[in-house]
């Protein structure tokens, strides 16, 4: 582990790690119902970015209804279909990626990151705790802004002046040529 502050499964597909925890209600739960939009209400539009982001990159669905779909992951995006299976629980009704956030508050140099699961490394900030070498690695874009080591991805923070819907496609065609996208549920 490498934060102080995890939400989602522990047998997420994707990991992304941010630098700065959001505000979370007393007794909030991840895998509650409402769990998003009470954070997105206590956190405001800065959150609902950042979810939305993650929402994009873990919602599969490439019908007409992209938005609808994508909307629906977000609302659900901490559910644990694995973990649903075992109890009973309803599936999602959108195939997508299952996610975990990890908020790295302080540096953890060097860090190893499983190759059993896609690590998105979120800023420059995040990527520095970690330990983790920038100019190691393949650009997958022009502009180098997202830099794939293995099954890591290290990519501009969560906002869309940074990470445009033109990324969020590039980063989602990275992790489906790579066959990651064939273990969602």
């Amino acid at each position: 582990m490498h934060s102080n502050l995890v939400m989602g499964s522990d047998t997420a597909d994707l990991i992304f790690y941010l630098p700065t925890p959001p505000k979370l209600p007393e007794n909030w739960q991840a895998t509650h119902a409402d769990a998003i939009s009470q954070l997105i209400d206590l956190n405001g539009n800065h959150w609902r970015k950042i979810v939305t982001i993650m929402a994009k990159i873990c919602c599969l669905d490439i019908s007409v209804n992209h938005t609808t779909a994508w909307k629906t992951v977000r609302e659900q995006l901490f559910f644990d279909a694995k973990h649903a299976v075992s109890t009973g629980a309803h599936r999602p009704s959108v195939p997508r990626l299952t996610c975990q956030i990890q908020i790295v508050t302080a540096n953890i140099a060097p860090v190893t990151l499983s190759s059993g699961q896609w690590h998105i490394v979120c800023g420059k900030e995040t990527q520095q705790r970690l330990g983790l070498n920038t100019h190691l690695g393949k650009a997958i874009d022009n502009n180098h802004k997202i830099t794939r080591q293995q099954t890591c991805l290290l990519t501009p923070y969560l906002d869309y002046r940074q990470y445009s819907n033109a990324l969020i496609e590039l980063t989602k065609q990275t992790l489906s040529r790579v066959g990651s996208l064939t273990r969602a549920c």
